[in-house]
């Protein structure tokens, strides 16, 4: 059995972590697509009749009803995250006709860093951490499917029309912010789709772009003399303290240090 094993739902995606010495496990197979990344140690892996080894940086990837089993060496450390997502989940969510991976094994350690670093973020019990995921395993998650498709396609947007519509929208609702699903929904296009034009026309995801409207907003009323905490509610902050190390991040200083320096 593993020493350690962590779970979490982030949306439509379950994601995991697993350390300890000599974890092994049964065959057994999954209804979801699996995509895993080995951080330290060597996997033995059972697919299909095959076999292969996974070590550090390498991607596995197991297509929903594969057979599969296997672990660590008796007495070796291993430790790996892994993802769960249902593939017609995974296809609409990357605007594909459908997900089917070719090879089980790919070795990407940069990829797989920027994945297994999602994952872990979805994992953590920081939500400063933990809402940055969403966006960052759906880009990790689009380029580990590039992997075996050769890209995931974007859209022709029309110029900037798709993300002026959206900012207008999430500029309207800053305090209850539409998610990637909401806006991806609302425009006709994936949540990847709309989350590359994004990043493609500002540098920013719809996340970020929010969040710094947010702190940029939260300036003119910390000079009117609005309390810090009223304006994290009145800006849909989490509470106070999300409001604190965000303002804090974009400028340097606590609101309240703001609010001071600005009536002197």
């Amino acid at each position: 059995m593993a020493d350690l094993m962590l779970h979490a739902q982030l949306g439509p995606y379950e994601v995991c972590s697993v350390s300890g010495l000599g974890t092994q496990f049964a065959r057994h197979s999954h209804d979801e697509c699996v995509i895993g990344v080995n951080l330290s140690g060597e996997e033995h892996v059972w697919l299909d009749r095959r076999t292969f080894r996974a070590s550090r940086g390498d991607i596995t990837f197991y297509n929903p009803g594969q057979i599969q089993g296997g672990g660590a060496q008796a007495g070796q450390a291993w430790s790996y995250v892994g993802l769960y997502v249902a593939e017609q989940r995974l296809a609409a969510d990357l605007g594909v006709p459908g997900v089917q991976f070719e090879r089980a094994l790919c070795h990407q350690p940069l990829l797989a860093e920027a994945l297994a670093a999602a994952i872990q973020g979805a994992l953590s019990t920081d939500a400063f951490l933990r809402e940055r995921a969403e966006e960052r395993l759906l880009m990790a998650l689009a380029d580990a499917v590039s992997t075996h498709r050769g890209g995931v396609p974007v859209p022709d947007y029309k110029g900037r029309g798709l993300v002026v519509a959206a900012q207008e929208w999430l500029a309207e609702c800053l305090q209850d912010a539409p998610d990637l699903e909401q806006l991806g929904t609302a425009f006709g296009v994936s949540k990847f789709q709309v989350l590359r034009a994004f990043q493609k026309d500002t540098g920013l995801t719809p996340r970020q772009w929010a969040m710094q409207l947010r702190t940029r907003r939260s300036q003119g009323l910390l000079r009117a003399g609005l309390p810090a905490v009223a304006v994290a509610h009145e800006l849909g902050f989490a509470d106070q303290s999300h409001f604190n190390r965000h303002f804090r991040a974009a400028y340097g200083l606590a609101p309240a240090a703001f609010q001071r320096a600005v009536k002197r």
